[in-house]
């Protein structure tokens, strides 16, 4: 569903969809603490990370090594938003 790299400059962690999808942002904002955002990304807080999340499907893990707890939050992260194109209402 994604995969979880780290960023080319290491002083970060990203993770991308393996399928094209956008985010519902709107959905993400409702459910987690949020202190940006645009019609195109959102900065949200989720234990102890600032994540970066773009509306086409990449999360970037601004603070934090531990890969675990990256991609656990990113799966929740995504099971709340994911939208699959040409269906804006279907949730994956």
């Amino acid at each position: 569903m994604f995969e979880v790299k780290k960023c080319k400059t290491k002083a970060a962690y990203s993770t991308k969809l393996t399928q094209q999808g956008q985010l519902d942002l709107s959905r993400i904002k409702s459910k987690f603490p949020t202190t940006f955002e645009s019609p195109i990304l959102l900065v949200i807080n989720v234990d102890g990370y600032e994540i970066v999340v773009h509306k086409y499907g990449e999360l970037l893990f601004k603070n934090g090594t531990d890969e675990n707890k990256i991609r656990r939050i990113a799966e929740q992260v995504y099971h709340e938003s994911i939208l699959r194109p040409g269906k804006e209402n279907v949730r994956v």
